[in-house]
């Protein structure tokens, strides 16, 4: 009964790994796309800035302060780069992490049937072992009798023995 519980509680364990694993891979995709998305509109966003330049002829000043933009937009491009190797390094491990858990899932239903099994066999087993059991206590009970009669011949022997003349006592 606790091993079928706990295998059970096992089981269920594994389940919800395996769930939240699902769920953050998912996430993690979903947030990888945004990633890519968000990154290819800073780069239109470049080209654009930097048409608006050549066509209007800006000011220095704005060209200084695009400039600044840009070189922060390209450091974040870097971070986003970083971001989502390390993003995919993540979706990576959890995807071995599932890969595992599927392992572990067949290891625990194998043992939750070879379990079964054996409490099967133990069912089985049970009406016979009882009845080795009355049997065993009969033999007991048996061989206690023939002890008793044993020594009550042996009793009876000696009694003779003293009786019958020419007979030496050991």
């Amino acid at each position: 009964m606790i091993r079928k519980f706990i295998s059970i509680l096992g089981i269920l364990l594994l389940s919800g790994v395996l769930i939240n694993g699902i769920t953050m891979t998912q996430h993690l995709k979903r947030i990888h796309s945004g990633l890519e998305d968000n990154l290819q509109s800073i780069q239109q966003l470049n080209q654009v800035q930097a048409a608006i330049i050549d066509k209007n002829g800006e000011l220095a000043h704005m060209l200084r302060t695009i400039q600044r933009i840009d070189q922060g937009l390209n450091d974040t491009i870097v971070k986003t780069d970083r971001t989502l190797a390390l993003l995919t390094t993540v979706v990576d491990y959890n995807a071995d992490s599932l890969r595992l858990n599927d392992g572990m899932l067949g290891y625990s239903n194998n043992s939750k049937q070879k379990i079964q099994a054996i409490s099967s066999s133990l069912q089985e087993l049970s009406p016979y072992m009882r009845q080795l059991d009355r049997m065993l206590k009969q033999m007991r009970a048996t061989a206690a009798a023939d002890q008793q009669h044993m020594q009550d011949i042996l009793r009876s022997t000696r009694e003779m023995n003293k009786k019958t003349p020419g007979v030496s006592l050991r």
